[in-house]
Parts: structure tokens; sequence; C-alpha cells
């Protein structure tokens, strides 16, 4: 099956404008010394006027690529995923924080770049120690000497311990500690927590065979922690999975491949039960030595963390691919195994010639899996969560269909817990396009006028639905669920012979509501979705999900919708009251809809509450977006901002921001503050008190690298807490 067949001049193609972005900081001198330009202040397309109550900040973080990425020597352009291989979310975390606190005078972005300790490692390795450089391996980016970066380039948290304090901020990452950052100057102040309070999600990746542990282990935490600022607790998780768990798939290959050998080899014609059944069992043995965990972590903002061990089933909690997403409500605390698998294939390196890419291609194959087409929800009880108390049992509910992204009403009235997911149906967001997704021809074609979309998650192999789910905490069971329907409406006396497809639906991505803190009770949520489009679907995608367990879509017509295009859209989710609703009527309902022209991609929604004056509902503001077209050669680089009506989507934008030097990568998630300010709460880890032990017992090298290269940028930082 050939899926680039399509002309080039026929192809709904994806905006290559988000192939490139921009590692420069914009920023005040007395904020940001390595700022080598001022904030930029932001044009106004077509001169149009700005709401007048636009207030605020708005955060925007992203990856912005690595020091050794291809670049143009011009505005420090780089382009992270030109090697055919590596992902758009493997980069140094950037923030952008667009403020519109004084809009007479001008709307100012300012950038950063997040300089953790392994940032400044990757920084010298590169240049002075060549035998601890950092790779690209898939996802993650590692050095065989040192360990794995934290690259902080996924979220946001904001964070209210007291007035006193004000507004703090962190930033997050699947695998890595979260970091606080000052929001006046976007600068790196400290972890949350300790490098000894943090366990690493495998010894088997924390070190050499009978080597120190590496000083940058890899830590799996969530992208989402929360924060309930009446109790004033954050919470996140830090993980293990064994190597069974990690290499679920890979050791399926290698039992088969033992078996085969024994089998059909007439020197142990006579052995081969007894040597097969003893060789497995020793290698299933070994393996086991390293376990899994899931352990909650509770943080007051000033203290050590405090964290209880999760087990189900009295075993200790074993999370299949990822907490990339966690809830929180008055009463319960909720750990989801969400559609984000972090799988060994998925650390693969770069390929350089076509031996390596067509062995590499063998290797994923043979490794790769879909996510589970399932969601396992986990529920723990807060009042569970003692000080002294090591164990905690979850219940467990299990939701048809998968999921990264969710929401969840704070307020449980009688023990019931309502939960707003986005499936992502046949969706595979662990997936990127790679070079060895085309063989020559396939690459030719597609590339004739523009390069493929290397980097870029794939496209979605179904049509996605949006659900509402009440469950009974106290009896872990679905009792209520809604969900949005994958046909199209039609107006009596409209139906059609055939039914359409909902084009809405399609690859739901990120979320923007009213609120920052947690939400007694959704009412409206405005999701952005991607859309289909020819040229990120791969063929091994489609073979991998063709037999999707809850298809609505059959394949051949995914293909031909595919082929036509459909377009990225912005929407606002009704989600109707419970008490409201008669019997049989559905809860969802999409009551505003902005569908983008062909060839517009929208990411990174905010919403932006009205300055004043409003009604203060769940409507009450603007959305604030990110909009790619065409490709960097756009006077625009292909990169806009807009902002939309909160209440009135489907009449477009009311105004478009942009500026010359603005070159975004692909966005992720956002957040709003209203006010910003130079930090003032006193917890803080210094940096070398923090590695002192770890860096103790490195070789030499390793001790000059730390003193020379990366202890010096943090010597001014508050004392330890």
């Amino acid at each position: 099956m050939n899926l680039n067949k399509t002309k080039d001049s026929d192809r709904k193609i994806f905006p290559r404008s988000i192939l490139s972005v921009s590692r420069q900081e914009f920023g005040l001198p007395k904020n940001n010394p390595d700022a080598k330009s001022l904030p930029l202040q932001l044009l106004v397309k077509d001169e149009v006027t700005l709401p007048e109550d636009l207030h605020g900040h708005v955060f925007i973080i992203s990856a912005a690529g690595s020091v050794d990425s291809h670049r143009l020597l011009e505005n420090n352009i780089v382009f992270p995923s030109s090697d055919g291989s590596t992902p758009f979310y493997n980069g140094d975390g950037i923030v952008y924080r667009i403020d519109f606190d004084n809009i007479e005078q001008g709307i100012f972005l300012t950038t950063r770049l997040l300089k953790t300790p392994c940032y400044y490692a990757d920084i010298a390795t590169a240049k002075c120690f060549p035998d601890f450089k950092f790779q690209n391996f898939g996802i993650m980016r590692m050095s065989k000497k040192l360990g794995t970066r934290n690259q902080l380039n996924t979220g946001f948290l904001p964070m209210k311990y007291s007035e006193e304090e004000g507004e703090r901020l962190l930033v997050t990452w699947d695998m890595g500690r979260p970091y606080e950052i000052d929001t006046k100057t976007l600068e790196i102040v400290t972890p949350v927590g300790w490098n000894e309070e943090w366990r690493a999600m495998n010894p088997l990746l924390s070190r050499l065979p009978f080597q120190p542990d590496f000083c940058f282990k890899l830590v799996h935490s969530s992208a989402h922690p929360c924060f309930d600022p009446k109790s004033q607790q954050m919470f996140t998780v830090n993980c293990g999975w064994s190597v069974l768990t990690f290499m679920a798939q890979s050791m399926q290959f290698i039992i088969t491949v033992i078996k085969d050998f024994y089998n059909s080899s007439k020197i142990f014609s006579k052995l081969n039960r007894t040597a097969y059944k003893y060789l497995i069992k020793m290698v299933v043995k070994n393996i086991k030595v390293f376990d899994h965990y899931v352990d909650l972590i509770a943080w007051d903002g000033k203290g050590q963390l405090t964290r209880w061990n999760i087990t189900y089933n009295d075993k200790p909690l074993q999370i299949k691919q990822s907490i990339h997403q966690m809830g929180l409500t008055e009463n319960y605390v909720l750990l989801v195994d969400t559609g984000f698998k972090f799988l060994l294939e998925e650390l693969l390196p770069a390929t350089t010639n076509k031996i390596s890419k067509k062995l590499k291609k063998i290797v994923k194959n043979l490794i790769d899996y879909p996510q589970l087409p399932d969601t396992d929800i986990y529920i723990i009880k807060r009042t569970d969560l003692k000080p002294g108390k090591k164990n905690i049992e979850a219940q467990k509910v299990v939701i048809p269909r998968e999921t990264t992204h969710f929401l969840v009403d704070f307020k449980n009235p009688k023990q019931q817990i309502t939960l707003h997911l986005a499936h992502i149906c046949a969706w595979d967001t662990a997936e990127w396009i790679r070079d060895i997704d085309f063989d020559s021809t396939d690459e030719t074609t597609l590339s004739n006028k523009q390069p493929p979309m290397y980097g870029m998650t794939v496209g979605p192999l179904d049509i996605s639905r949006m659900g509402c789910y009440v469950i009974d905490a106290e009896k872990a069971k679905v009792v209520r669920s809604d969900l949005t329907s994958v046909y199209q409406d039609n107006s009596p006396g409209q139906q059609k012979e055939k039914k359409e497809f909902c084009q809405y639906t399609w690859g739901p991505a990120l979320y923007a509501y009213q609120d920052n803190q947690p939400t007694e009770k959704f009412q409206d949520i405005y999701w952005s979705f991607f859309g289909a489009w020819e040229d990120i679907l791969t063929e091994e995608g489609l073979k991998m999900y063709a037999p999707y367990k809850y298809r609505e879509v059959p394949v051949p017509e995914l293909l031909e919708l595919t082929k036509k295009g459909i377009k990225s859209n912005l929407l606002r989710l009704h989600i109707k009251p419970l008490e409201s609703v008669k019997e049989g009527e559905n809860r969802l309902e999409i009551q505003d809809i902005y569908q983008f022209e062909t060839g517009y991609f929208v990411n990174s929604p905010q919403f932006i509450p009205r300055k004043a004056g409003g009604d203060g509902s769940s409507t009450d503001g603007y959305i604030m977006c990110v909009v790619y077209h065409g490709t960097d050669d756009e006077p625009d680089n292909g990169n806009q901002i807009w902002v939309f009506d909160a209440t009135n989507l489907k009449q477009g934008p009311l105004c478009k921001l942009w500026h010359p030097q603005l070159n975004f990568g692909i966005t992720v998630h956002t957040t709003w503050l209203p006010k910003i300010a130079k930090r003032t709460a006193t917890y803080n880890i210094p940096v070398e008190e923090d590695y002192q032990d770890l860096v103790a017992q490195q070789p030499a090298a390793i001790q000059e690298l730390f003193e020379k290269e990366i202890y010096p940028h943090f010597k001014s930082k508050n004392p330890s807490v």
C-alpha cells in the first residue's frame, strides 16, 4: 500500500513552518543577561483594534532543539528533527511569556531557555568533553557517562501557597523532576526535591555495569502534577518500571528467538524442552530483580517531599504506559495510565546510512506495539494519605478507549467523581514521523516541493470521542457515561442516506478552560483538534491500528477522508449539569466551532478571563492560541498568535499577532497568571549540595566538568532550604 501516491499539488500539506524554531532569548538585560535582544513588541495583523480588557500574562512552553541541532547562522534558528529520527518534543525547554498587562504601550514577548545543570553539561560536553557528549535517542537525550537530560519542555503548574509569596510556577516534563521558575525573569530557580528524594525509573538506566550511578538519573514523574490551594499541597508521582514492563514486547521477541533456536538445533534436540524452560526461567528471574513501583508525592512548597507507595490488590501498582496526567478532587487523587507509551523502540538512536536505517526499521517493527485501547484509572482516598503511612491501596476503574489528556471536577458530591476525557482513538501520540517510515521512492515523491514532516506526531487513525464519566468512587464503578457522536449533526429533513463522519473531533490535542485552580464543576471546555493530514499518516502506523478495538471509520474510508484532508479546529464543548438532563439525553454538546482554513494548524489554546465588567462565567473571556501556516519563508515565519472571543469562536479571530523574529517550534501546554513578580519563596536546593555526593563518586574528568562548567552558573543562587 502506497500512502504517498497523491500528487503534491493535490496534497493538503501540514504547515512546514513548524519544522524550525528559534533558540534566541528575548528579555530585559537586568532579568536575563543571556538575552541578546529586548522583548519583542508583537505586531497586530491588519491593524485591527485589540480588545481593551485583555490583561495578565500567558505562558507557553515548547521544545527548542539542542546544542547540536542543525541550524542557520542567522537568528539562532534550528531544525530539531532534520536528522529524520528525533521527535519535536526532544529538545531544551523554552518558555514564552506574552504580556498583556499594558496593552496601551503594546503586547510584548519574552523568551528564555530553561537552563538546568544538565543543560550546561550538554553545552560543555559538545565543546570540551567529547567522551561525555549527549546524543538524541528517540524521545530522550542521553550521555553514556552522565545520564539523561531533564528537558522541562511540556507543562506548567501555577501554585499559590500564600498571599505573601504570590504566584509560584513549576515547569514540568514526564522524565525528570519538576523545577520552579521565577515568573518575572523566567529563570530556573530550584528543583522540587533533592536528588536523593527521587528514585530512578530503573537501575539499568541509571548506571553502567560496575560504575557509580549517573549524575543525571532518569526519573519518571508526571507532566501534569496537581495543586490544591485549600490544603496547600502539590501532588505528583515518582514511578519505576521493571525491565519486564519496559521491554515487554522485546522479551516476547527474545523468547521467540531462543525457542526457535533450540527447536531447530540438532545438537540440543534431546534437551530442547528442558533447556528452553530453564533458560527462560533464568532470564525472567533475573529481570524481575528490578521491580516496578508508583510513589505518590505530596509537597508543601517549603519542606521535604512526603511519599506513599501505591499498591493495587496488595501488590505494587504497575503502570504499563505512563502517568502523563493526574487528577485531583477534594477527596481523591486519580492516577491514570495514559496513552503516551514509553517503550524501548522510542529510544532508538538517529541513523546515518541506509543499512542502519533498515536495521532500525526491523527492530522498531519487531518491538513496537499499539497503545492500550482502554484506560486504567486508579483511585486513592486522600484520607488515607497520612504521615508515616507507607503503603496506600488504590481502587481501579477501567474506561473503554484510551486517553492522554483529561479534566476532573474538584467537587465529588456523594463520593461521585466526574471525569472529562478526550479519547485519542487509534491516535498514538508517542509515535512520530521518521525517515524509516519511507523508502527512497516514497521520500522523493513526498519531498518534491516540501520536506517530510520528520519529528511530527503521527496523525489520528480513527475519529476520536469526547467523554464525560461519573464514577462511584467507593464502589469503583462507572455509573454514567456520555460520548460525543461520531456522525455529523443533520437538520430535520436533511438526513442523508449515507451518514457523514463528524469533521470536528479528529485528534483532540490540548485544552483550555476558565480557571487555573481546581474547578469545582466544569461547564465549558475548549479543545484544539489536529484534523487529519495525509503527510503525517504512516503505513506502519496504519497496519498497527487497523484492527483497533473500537474502530468507527473503516480503513478504506479513513484513507479517503485523510487524503481529502480534515481541517484543524478549535471548539467549545459544553457539559450540561447532571441534574438538568432528561433520561437518555446526552450531557455533551459542541456549541461553538472555528474551523481553520486548509493548511492551517492550531495548537496551545489558553483561556484569558476578561479584566472587568463580565459575568465571570466559563465563557467570559478570550481564547489565545498558536497558529501555524505555510513555511518559514513567510514574512511571519508561518507563526501567528490568534485571539478569539470565548463566547463566539465561529466569528473568527478578533486579532492576529506576529513578529518577523517570532519562530515557534511545536508549542505544548500553556497557563495564564494575572500578575508576575520576582520570586520571594525561600525554598531552594543549591546545585552543588544537590550533586556533590553523586559527583564525588565519579572519575576526575567528570568532577572537573561540574567544577568548571556547571557549578559556576549557580553560585549566586539562594541558600539551602
